[in-house]
Protein backbone atom coordinates (compact mmCIF):
# COMPACT_ATOMS: atom_id res chain seq x y z
CA UNK A 1 0.00 0.00 0.00
CA UNK A 2 1.70 2.88 -0.79
CA UNK A 3 1.52 6.05 1.51
CA UNK A 4 -0.91 8.89 0.23
CA UNK A 5 0.27 12.06 -0.80
CA UNK A 6 -0.32 15.26 1.41
CA UNK A 7 -3.52 16.99 0.09
CA UNK A 8 -1.98 19.60 -2.44
CA UNK A 9 -1.44 22.84 -1.23
CA UNK A 10 0.37 26.34 -2.82
CA UNK A 11 3.56 25.69 -4.12
CA UNK A 12 5.35 27.98 -1.66
CA UNK A 13 3.50 28.21 1.66
CA UNK A 14 4.89 31.40 3.73
CA UNK A 15 4.84 30.11 6.97
CA UNK A 16 6.78 32.79 8.83
CA UNK A 17 7.88 36.19 7.89
CA UNK A 18 11.34 34.99 7.06
CA UNK A 19 10.75 31.77 4.92
CA UNK A 20 8.60 30.36 2.62
CA UNK A 21 8.24 26.80 2.43
CA UNK A 22 8.24 24.41 -1.14
CA UNK A 23 7.14 20.52 -0.46
CA UNK A 24 8.86 18.62 -3.14
CA UNK A 25 6.92 15.46 -3.67
CA UNK A 26 8.46 13.84 -7.01
CA UNK A 27 11.74 12.68 -8.05
CA UNK A 28 11.84 15.16 -10.84
CA UNK A 29 11.16 18.27 -8.22
CA UNK A 30 13.86 16.54 -6.23
CA UNK A 31 16.74 16.47 -8.60
CA UNK A 32 17.50 20.20 -9.46
CA UNK A 33 18.33 20.62 -5.82
CA UNK A 34 21.51 18.29 -6.04
CA UNK A 35 24.20 21.47 -4.92
CA UNK A 36 21.78 22.91 -2.94
CA UNK A 37 21.24 19.98 -0.97
CA UNK A 38 25.20 18.76 -0.43
CA UNK A 39 25.64 22.56 -0.36
CA UNK A 40 23.70 22.65 3.31
CA UNK A 41 24.45 19.12 4.30
CA UNK A 42 28.19 20.44 4.55
CA UNK A 43 27.49 22.96 6.54
CA UNK A 44 25.21 21.09 8.97
CA UNK A 45 27.07 19.63 12.38
CA UNK A 46 27.13 15.96 12.55
CA UNK A 47 26.52 14.93 8.62
CA UNK A 48 27.49 12.14 6.80
CA UNK A 49 27.54 10.87 3.07
CA UNK A 50 24.51 8.98 4.43
CA UNK A 51 22.45 12.30 4.70
CA UNK A 52 23.83 13.13 0.82
CA UNK A 53 21.74 13.52 -2.20
CA UNK A 54 23.34 10.56 -4.05
CA UNK A 55 22.76 8.22 -0.79
CA UNK A 56 19.04 9.48 -0.93
CA UNK A 57 18.12 9.74 -3.83
CA UNK A 58 19.55 6.44 -4.71
CA UNK A 59 17.51 4.81 -2.02
CA UNK A 60 14.65 6.08 -2.70
CA UNK A 61 14.74 4.94 -6.88
CA UNK A 62 15.69 1.27 -4.93
CA UNK A 63 13.87 1.05 -1.52
CA UNK A 64 11.43 3.80 -1.55
CA UNK A 65 8.18 2.24 -1.89
CA UNK A 66 5.21 2.14 -0.97
CA UNK A 67 5.71 5.26 0.65
CA UNK A 68 5.13 9.40 -0.56
CA UNK A 69 8.42 12.42 -0.59
CA UNK A 70 7.59 15.06 1.52
CA UNK A 71 10.62 17.18 1.27
CA UNK A 72 10.63 20.55 2.52
CA UNK A 73 12.65 23.44 0.82
CA UNK A 74 12.92 26.61 3.03
CA UNK A 75 13.93 29.97 1.46
CA UNK A 76 14.58 33.49 1.81
CA UNK A 77 14.43 35.56 -0.88
CA UNK A 78 14.68 32.86 -3.39
CA UNK A 79 17.40 31.22 -2.33
CA UNK A 80 17.72 27.77 -0.54
CA UNK A 81 18.54 27.96 3.32
CA UNK A 82 17.46 24.68 4.48
CA UNK A 83 15.68 21.43 3.64
CA UNK A 84 13.79 18.96 5.85
CA UNK A 85 14.40 15.69 4.34
CA UNK A 86 11.03 13.86 4.63
CA UNK A 87 8.34 11.45 3.40
CA UNK A 88 5.34 10.15 4.42
CA UNK A 89 4.63 6.42 5.34
CA UNK A 90 1.84 4.07 5.60
CA UNK A 91 1.49 2.37 8.25
CA UNK A 92 -1.18 0.42 9.93
CA UNK A 93 -2.35 0.61 13.20
CA UNK A 94 -5.75 -1.73 14.68
CA UNK A 95 -7.30 -2.08 11.39
CA UNK A 96 -6.95 2.05 10.04
CA UNK A 97 -3.88 2.81 8.05
CA UNK A 98 -1.94 6.71 9.36
CA UNK A 99 0.00 8.61 6.93
CA UNK A 100 3.49 8.83 9.14
CA UNK A 101 5.38 11.61 8.48
CA UNK A 102 9.47 10.45 8.99
CA UNK A 103 12.91 11.07 7.97
CA UNK A 104 13.75 10.53 4.67
CA UNK A 105 15.16 6.50 4.37
CA UNK A 106 13.98 3.69 5.73
CA UNK A 107 14.02 3.49 9.36
CA UNK A 108 15.34 -0.32 9.72
CA UNK A 109 18.58 0.54 8.31
CA UNK A 110 20.70 2.99 10.92
CA UNK A 111 21.14 6.47 8.54
CA UNK A 112 21.28 8.62 11.92
CA UNK A 113 19.09 11.44 9.95
CA UNK A 114 19.84 14.81 9.60
CA UNK A 115 17.62 18.01 8.91
CA UNK A 116 20.28 20.27 6.81
CA UNK A 117 19.71 23.17 8.66
CA UNK A 118 23.12 25.14 8.73
CA UNK A 119 23.78 27.62 11.75
CA UNK A 120 22.92 30.43 12.60
CA UNK A 121 19.89 30.13 10.99
CA UNK A 122 19.00 26.78 12.37
CA UNK A 123 16.58 27.85 15.22
CA UNK A 124 14.75 29.75 13.04
CA UNK A 125 14.61 26.91 10.34
CA UNK A 126 13.41 24.57 13.29
CA UNK A 127 10.45 27.05 14.79
CA UNK A 128 9.36 27.64 10.60
CA UNK A 129 9.36 23.89 10.11
CA UNK A 130 6.58 23.28 13.16
CA UNK A 131 4.76 25.84 11.94
CA UNK A 132 4.75 24.12 8.66
CA UNK A 133 4.06 21.01 9.67
CA UNK A 134 0.98 22.92 11.90
CA UNK A 135 -0.48 24.22 9.43
CA UNK A 136 -0.62 20.70 7.38
CA UNK A 137 -2.06 18.84 10.32
CA UNK A 138 -4.79 17.77 7.72
CA UNK A 139 -1.91 15.49 5.45
CA UNK A 140 -0.35 13.61 8.27
CA UNK A 141 -1.32 11.69 11.47
CA UNK A 142 1.91 10.36 13.19
CA UNK A 143 5.40 11.81 12.94
CA UNK A 144 7.92 9.10 14.33
CA UNK A 145 11.70 10.35 14.35
CA UNK A 146 14.01 7.85 14.65
CA UNK A 147 17.96 8.17 15.37
CA UNK A 148 17.98 11.76 16.22
CA UNK A 149 20.88 12.56 17.69
CA UNK A 150 20.61 12.64 21.59
CA UNK A 151 20.79 16.27 22.30
CA UNK A 152 19.70 17.67 19.11
CA UNK A 153 17.49 21.17 19.98
CA UNK A 154 15.05 19.87 17.57
CA UNK A 155 14.09 17.08 20.35
CA UNK A 156 13.04 20.11 23.03
CA UNK A 157 11.31 22.29 20.39
CA UNK A 158 9.62 18.89 19.08
CA UNK A 159 8.27 17.68 22.16
CA UNK A 160 7.10 21.68 23.24
CA UNK A 161 4.69 21.61 19.91
CA UNK A 162 3.48 18.17 20.71
CA UNK A 163 2.75 18.68 24.31
CA UNK A 164 1.11 22.53 23.07
CA UNK A 165 -1.28 20.85 20.67
CA UNK A 166 -1.83 18.03 23.16
CA UNK A 167 -0.51 15.45 20.66
CA UNK A 168 1.03 12.00 22.59
CA UNK A 169 4.46 12.63 22.73
CA UNK A 170 7.00 10.11 23.41
CA UNK A 171 10.88 10.37 23.55
CA UNK A 172 13.21 7.09 23.70
CA UNK A 173 16.63 6.09 23.63
CA UNK A 174 17.46 4.29 20.78
CA UNK A 175 21.06 2.73 20.25
CA UNK A 176 24.84 4.28 20.06
CA UNK A 177 26.58 4.71 16.45
CA UNK A 178 30.23 3.90 17.27
CA UNK A 179 32.94 6.28 15.53
CA UNK A 180 36.68 6.68 15.38
CA UNK A 181 38.14 10.48 14.93
CA UNK A 182 41.28 9.61 12.63
CA UNK A 183 41.67 13.84 12.00
CA UNK A 184 45.00 13.78 14.20
CA UNK A 185 45.65 10.13 14.14
CA UNK A 186 48.82 7.91 12.99
CA UNK A 187 49.07 4.46 12.43
CA UNK A 188 51.68 4.81 15.02
CA UNK A 189 49.41 6.73 17.42
CA UNK A 190 46.23 4.87 16.72
CA UNK A 191 46.99 1.19 17.22
CA UNK A 192 49.61 2.14 19.85
CA UNK A 193 45.86 3.17 21.65
CA UNK A 194 44.29 -0.04 21.18
CA UNK A 195 44.35 -3.06 23.66
CA UNK A 196 47.00 -4.92 23.79
CA UNK A 197 44.60 -8.27 23.60
CA UNK A 198 42.83 -6.66 20.43
CA UNK A 199 45.69 -6.22 18.70
CA UNK A 200 47.42 -9.91 19.85
CA UNK A 201 44.32 -11.52 18.96
CA UNK A 202 44.66 -9.87 15.29
CA UNK A 203 47.84 -11.32 15.03
CA UNK A 204 47.08 -14.59 16.09
CA UNK A 205 44.05 -14.53 13.53
CA UNK A 206 46.08 -13.65 10.56
CA UNK A 207 48.99 -16.20 11.75
CA UNK A 208 46.17 -19.19 12.10
CA UNK A 209 44.58 -18.05 8.81
CA UNK A 210 48.28 -17.98 6.96
CA UNK A 211 48.23 -21.72 7.69
CA UNK A 212 45.45 -22.33 4.99
CA UNK A 213 47.25 -20.03 2.40
CA UNK A 214 48.37 -16.67 1.45
CA UNK A 215 46.66 -13.86 3.32
CA UNK A 216 45.84 -11.13 1.27
CA UNK A 217 43.72 -7.73 0.85
CA UNK A 218 42.27 -6.42 -2.08
CA UNK A 219 40.71 -2.83 -2.63
CA UNK A 220 38.22 -1.63 -5.35
CA UNK A 221 37.28 2.20 -5.36
CA UNK A 222 37.96 3.04 -8.71
CA UNK A 223 34.51 3.37 -11.01
CA UNK A 224 35.74 0.53 -12.87
CA UNK A 225 36.44 -1.75 -10.52
CA UNK A 226 33.25 -1.39 -8.38
CA UNK A 227 31.41 -4.31 -10.41
CA UNK A 228 33.86 -6.47 -9.79
CA UNK A 229 34.12 -5.54 -5.59
CA UNK A 230 31.02 -6.41 -5.52
CA UNK A 231 30.60 -9.44 -7.21
CA UNK A 232 33.94 -10.80 -4.73
CA UNK A 233 31.23 -8.97 -1.90
CA UNK A 234 28.39 -11.52 -2.83
CA UNK A 235 30.55 -14.63 -3.10
CA UNK A 236 31.66 -14.12 0.68
CA UNK A 237 27.87 -13.45 1.19
CA UNK A 238 26.53 -16.40 0.12
CA UNK A 239 28.80 -18.31 2.73
CA UNK A 240 27.64 -16.20 5.81
CA UNK A 241 26.05 -16.62 8.67
CA UNK A 242 23.64 -13.87 7.86
CA UNK A 243 22.53 -15.34 4.84
CA UNK A 244 21.55 -18.45 6.46
CA UNK A 245 19.88 -16.41 9.34
CA UNK A 246 18.29 -13.92 7.06
CA UNK A 247 19.72 -10.85 9.13
CA UNK A 248 19.73 -7.62 7.68
CA UNK A 249 19.64 -6.68 3.59
CA UNK A 250 21.70 -9.55 3.17
CA UNK A 251 20.34 -11.68 -0.46
CA UNK A 252 18.08 -9.11 -0.11
CA UNK A 253 17.91 -8.48 -4.31
CA UNK A 254 16.73 -4.84 -4.00
CA UNK A 255 19.44 -3.93 -1.71
CA UNK A 256 21.87 -5.36 -3.80
CA UNK A 257 20.37 -3.54 -6.66
CA UNK A 258 20.71 0.13 -4.26
CA UNK A 259 24.32 -0.96 -3.02
CA UNK A 260 25.02 -1.28 -6.68
CA UNK A 261 24.58 1.61 -7.66
CA UNK A 262 25.13 3.68 -4.37
CA UNK A 263 28.27 2.44 -5.29
CA UNK A 264 29.03 3.04 -8.60
CA UNK A 265 27.68 6.70 -7.74
CA UNK A 266 29.86 7.26 -5.05
CA UNK A 267 32.81 6.20 -7.04
CA UNK A 268 32.16 8.29 -9.75
CA UNK A 269 30.99 11.64 -7.70
CA UNK A 270 32.70 11.37 -3.76
CA UNK A 271 34.39 8.18 -2.77
CA UNK A 272 33.66 4.18 -2.34
CA UNK A 273 35.31 1.50 -1.70
CA UNK A 274 34.56 -2.60 -1.40
CA UNK A 275 37.71 -4.46 0.20
CA UNK A 276 37.95 -8.61 0.77
CA UNK A 277 40.31 -10.29 2.88
CA UNK A 278 41.34 -13.35 0.81
CA UNK A 279 43.06 -16.63 2.16
CA UNK A 280 45.20 -17.53 -1.06
CA UNK A 281 42.33 -17.21 -4.29
CA UNK A 282 39.00 -17.76 -1.88
CA UNK A 283 37.40 -14.39 -0.13
CA UNK A 284 36.99 -15.17 3.33
CA UNK A 285 35.38 -11.90 4.46
CA UNK A 286 34.37 -8.17 2.55
CA UNK A 287 32.86 -5.01 3.49
CA UNK A 288 31.10 -1.53 1.30
CA UNK A 289 31.89 2.11 2.36
CA UNK A 290 31.18 5.03 1.18
CA UNK A 291 33.32 8.24 1.92
CA UNK A 292 31.68 11.80 1.65
CA UNK A 293 33.37 14.96 2.76
CA UNK A 294 36.32 13.22 4.39
CA UNK A 295 33.64 10.68 6.57
CA UNK A 296 33.78 6.77 6.04
CA UNK A 297 30.52 4.88 6.85
CA UNK A 298 31.04 0.64 6.67
CA UNK A 299 27.60 0.27 5.32
CA UNK A 300 27.72 -3.66 5.73
CA UNK A 301 30.96 -6.42 6.74
CA UNK A 302 30.27 -9.92 5.68
CA UNK A 303 32.46 -13.52 6.45
CA UNK A 304 32.32 -16.89 5.27
CA UNK A 305 30.81 -19.02 7.88
CA UNK A 306 33.06 -21.50 7.22
CA UNK A 307 35.88 -19.59 8.79
CA UNK A 308 34.66 -18.11 11.54
CA UNK A 309 36.98 -18.74 13.87
CA UNK A 310 39.82 -17.27 12.32
CA UNK A 311 37.79 -13.79 13.17
CA UNK A 312 38.06 -12.59 9.97
CA UNK A 313 35.87 -9.44 10.13
CA UNK A 314 38.22 -7.95 12.56
CA UNK A 315 40.95 -8.87 10.53
CA UNK A 316 39.40 -7.07 7.44
CA UNK A 317 38.73 -3.99 9.63
CA UNK A 318 42.09 -3.94 10.71
CA UNK A 319 43.49 -3.52 7.46
CA UNK A 320 40.98 -1.27 6.35
CA UNK A 321 42.10 0.81 9.06
CA UNK A 322 45.29 0.28 8.45
CA UNK A 323 44.56 1.85 4.76
CA UNK A 324 43.01 4.36 6.13
CA UNK A 325 45.72 5.63 7.98
CA UNK A 326 48.09 5.30 5.51
CA UNK A 327 45.77 7.24 2.80
CA UNK A 328 45.23 9.83 5.21
CA UNK A 329 42.21 11.20 2.41
CA UNK A 330 39.65 10.03 5.95
CA UNK A 331 39.08 12.38 9.12
CA UNK A 332 36.36 10.25 10.59
CA UNK A 333 35.43 6.74 10.58
CA UNK A 334 31.27 5.64 10.99
CA UNK A 335 31.06 1.89 12.16
CA UNK A 336 27.21 2.28 12.30
CA UNK A 337 25.39 -1.02 13.11
CA UNK A 338 24.79 0.35 17.15
CA UNK A 339 23.14 -2.68 17.79
CA UNK A 340 26.64 -5.01 17.56
CA UNK A 341 28.63 -4.41 20.67
CA UNK A 342 31.23 -5.76 18.47
CA UNK A 343 31.72 -2.51 16.81
CA UNK A 344 33.07 -0.95 19.78
CA UNK A 345 36.09 -3.14 19.82
CA UNK A 346 37.83 -0.40 17.90
CA UNK A 347 36.40 2.69 20.07
CA UNK A 348 34.96 3.96 22.82
CA UNK A 349 33.36 7.28 20.87
CA UNK A 350 29.98 6.32 19.84
CA UNK A 351 27.07 9.11 19.12
CA UNK A 352 23.75 8.46 21.32
CA UNK A 353 20.32 8.61 19.66
CA UNK A 354 17.12 8.89 20.33
CA UNK A 355 13.29 8.32 18.76
CA UNK A 356 10.88 10.53 19.04
CA UNK A 357 7.14 9.87 18.56
CA UNK A 358 3.86 12.76 18.76
CA UNK A 359 0.90 10.98 17.42
CA UNK A 360 -2.71 12.51 17.62
CA UNK A 361 -4.97 11.19 20.67
CA UNK A 362 -7.88 9.44 18.89
CA UNK A 363 -8.45 6.08 20.63
CA UNK A 364 -6.51 3.92 18.40
CA UNK A 365 -3.53 6.35 19.04
CA UNK A 366 -4.13 5.97 23.00
CA UNK A 367 -4.64 2.05 23.17
CA UNK A 368 -1.11 1.73 21.15
CA UNK A 369 0.41 3.90 23.67
CA UNK A 370 -0.63 2.05 26.50
CA UNK A 371 0.79 -1.17 24.70
CA UNK A 372 3.72 -0.07 23.75
CA UNK A 373 4.86 1.87 26.92
CA UNK A 374 2.44 -0.02 29.88
CA UNK A 375 1.81 -3.36 29.17
CA UNK A 376 4.48 -4.51 27.04
CA UNK A 377 7.48 -3.08 29.22
CA UNK A 378 5.83 -4.48 31.99
CA UNK A 379 5.30 -8.10 30.60
CA UNK A 380 9.03 -7.86 29.41
CA UNK A 381 9.86 -7.32 33.10
CA UNK A 382 8.18 -10.07 34.67
CA UNK A 383 8.86 -12.67 31.96
CA UNK A 384 12.95 -11.42 32.45
CA UNK A 385 12.54 -11.76 36.57
CA UNK A 386 10.75 -15.73 35.26
CA UNK A 387 13.97 -16.32 33.16
CA UNK A 388 11.19 -16.69 30.77
CA UNK A 389 12.13 -13.66 27.90
CA UNK A 390 15.71 -13.07 26.04
CA UNK A 391 16.10 -10.53 23.43
CA UNK A 392 15.98 -11.87 19.89
CA UNK A 393 19.48 -11.72 18.53
CA UNK A 394 18.27 -12.08 14.46
CA UNK A 395 15.99 -8.74 15.39
CA UNK A 396 18.78 -7.02 17.72
CA UNK A 397 21.93 -7.32 14.24
CA UNK A 398 19.16 -6.51 11.56
CA UNK A 399 18.54 -2.95 13.08
CA UNK A 400 21.31 -1.50 10.93
CA UNK A 401 22.47 -2.05 7.27
CA UNK A 402 25.93 -3.40 8.98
Amino acid sequence: MTAPAPAATSMRSAVSRRFSVEPIQTVGEWRPLAADWDRLLRATLGHTGLQSFDFLLTWWECLGEPRSLWILVFREAGRICGVAPLQIAPRRILGKTYRTVEFLGMTEDILVPRLLFPEPDAPALRAALLEYLGEQCASWDLIELDELASGDPFVGDLEGWARARKLIYRQQAFHDCPFLDLSAETSESFFGGRSRKLLKNVRAAERKLGALGAVSVRSYSAPAEIAEGLAEFARVEECSWKRKESVGSTGDAAYRRFHRRLLEAFASRHAARVMSLRVGDRPVAATLAIVFDGIHCSLEIVHDEQYARFSPGTLLEFHELEVLLREREVRRYEFLGGALANKRRWTTDALATVCVRARTADARMRLLDFYEFGAKPLVKRLLRRAGLYAPDRSKALSAGTT
